[in-house]
């Protein structure tokens, strides 16, 4: 089995403390979902909210839906639906005009009830970012309930095509509630239509219910997890294979398979192999660098990447070799490989909102334009929206992106109590991937059955709860006996591997 594909493929791994989903086209990792069970996703659920407050200076107001924070309603996200849309797709059936623009406070008053969905997640300080314009998302199709309006993917290019299917479309919906035909949904039959069209519609009638009776600051409606909604996002005509590597999930998917795509189910293959599936596939590696400050280029030079509250920067510096009178062309191709490797790393740790780009200083304007040139063409395969300005005259390239929820590192990194936030070690979740990684590892590489492993108090307590649960998985999964060491000045990151001899082999090993 070779691990280069020409189409995309989804490997899906998970264990009793973790969950990653990979997307990988042209057999390279190209993005990456890490979430811990402790994660608590609220992406796409729709909420019972109160409003607390009302600021119509802001053009907003906060809704509290039960989190520890209020979420935030901007003016735009709580009137005109139709409006919006007509401006998204284009081509939309309503005939209404644009209504006039009115102030938040005249549509919404403290302590009215109010049904609101999350569109990006609680980040940092910041509460959730809400909207009235609700969405429920299907593989095929997205029902907006009050509108009217239907669109179809700007990927069908043909214009008959695109008023049969919004024909079709106004024919079997329901009443005020309006479509979009995603990409996934251009080949299917009407049959298929309706069928999801009567489940988004369902979903739709169950939280109308829901908000009728439950009280205020509840969760009325839960999005799928994190695997579904990868199936429904990602899974289409040109994905070539899915492996998962854990039984319940296989069959969970196959399940939903067997509703949605019955005749795509030979894709979905179990993980077999006594290798791990994302050591197979090398993508511990990349995994490990995206949870890194320092990300190395393929010939010579590294990225430097800095995360803050206001934006996240990324500095290019040059290998040894910058010197001579092939200086010019040396720097060129550094930055070069920065565009790539820079739009790979937005996509991996799933990077937001401002990113400046210091690049390597060129001498003429020409090579300017070469890099930015290649750094747009670099980023056209993500699916975020993303946009990119000229390089200016200092060398710094401003990038916007779109970001919906909390990044990879601040997902699976916490502040680290020693240095008081001037610096990152990976959680205990984490701590517990990368020594997994590792032991897996020493039995398949260094052939080890039985090892000593030292750990911090915090990782004693993870493997001794629930009677040894975590410990016995890990002894029994790598065929391993393992002896178990307590350190209390570890921290909770650090740990050592041992083999039968005494000899630290924690280097030899170790996944990060």
């Amino acid at each position: 089995m070779s691990t280069k594909y020409s189409k995309r493929g989804i490997l899906i791994s998970k264990t009793p403390y973790e969950k990653r989903i990979a997307i990988m086209e042209d057999g390279e990792l190209a993005e990456l979902v890490v979430e811990g069970l402790s994660s608590n996703r609220v992406l796409g659920n729709i909420y019972k909210g109160v409003v607390q407050k009302v600021l119509p200076a802001l053009k907003a107001a906060f809704i509290d839906i039960g989190l520890e924070k209020a979420g935030f309603l901007h003016q735009d996200d709580a009137i005109d639906r139709n409006a919006q849309l007509r401006r998204d797709f284009g081509d939309g059936d309503d005939e209404e005009g644009v209504e006039e623009q009115i102030s938040i406070d005249e549509i919404l008053q403290e302590g009215q009830e109010i049904m609101v969905q999350v569109v990006k997640e609680p980040i940092s300080t910041k509460g959730a970012r809400l909207t009235t314009h609700l969405s429920f998302a299907g593989r095929f199709l997205v029902c907006m309930p009050g509108t009217n309006f239907v669109g179809v993917s700007k990927k069908e290019k043909d214009s008959y095509r695109r008023r049969e299917f919004k024909k079709v479309v106004r024919r079997l919906k329901g009443k005020d509630v309006g479509y979009i035909v995603r990409t996934n949904g251009l080949g299917e039959s009407e049959l298929e239509i309706s069928k999801q069209m009567r489940e988004l519609e369902a979903k739709w009638e169950a939280t109308k219910y829901n908000f009728s009776v439950l009280p205020a600051e509840t969760c009325i409606y839960e999005e799928s997890d994190s695997i579904e909604q990868t199936i429904r996002e990602y899974f289409s005509d040109n994905t070539d294979y899915v492996y998962i590597d854990n039984r319940e999930e296989f069959l969970a998917i196959t399940e939903y398979l067997k509703m949605l795509s019955p005749d795509k189910l030979n894709k979905v293959k179990l993980w077999s192999s006594s290798e791990s599936l994302f050591e197979y596939f090398k993508i511990e590696d990349d995994y490990a660098r995206s949870l890194q400050r320092q990300v190395p280029l393929p010939r010579g030079g590294n990225l430097v990447i800095e995360q803050t509250e206001a934006l996240v920067s990324i500095d290019i510096n040059t290998g040894p070799k910058v010197h001579g009178k092939d200086q010019a062309l040396i720097i060129r191709e550094t930055n070069i490989d920065a565009c790539y490797e820079i739009a790979k790393q937005l996509r991996l740790r799933d990077v937001g909102g401002l990113i400046i780009i210091d690049f390597i200083d060129m001498d003429n304007d020409a090579d300017k334009e070469t890099i930015y040139n290649e750094f747009r063409k670099a980023i056209r395969r993500d699916k975020a929206p993303i946009s990119a300005a000229p390089i200016s005259q200092f060398g710094l390239m401003e990038v916007t992106r779109k970001r919906v929820r909390a990044n990879l590192m601040t997902e699976k990194t916490e502040v680290c109590p020693v240095c008081k936030g001037s610096g990152h070690i990976y959680s205990l979740e984490t701590t517990l991937s990368v020594i997994d990684r590792s032991l897996s590892r020493a039995r398949t590489k260094g052939r080890l059955k039985e090892v000593t492993l030292v750990v911090s108090t915090p990782m004693i307590e993870v493997f001794c709860h629930d009677f040894g649960r975590m410990f016995n998985y890990l002894e029994y999964k790598h065929h391993m006996k393992i002896n178990l060491v307590e350190d209390e000045r570890s921290y909770v990151n650090q740990f050592s591997i041992y083999d039968s001899k005494g000899e630290e082999i924690t280097d030899l090993f170790e996944s990060v």
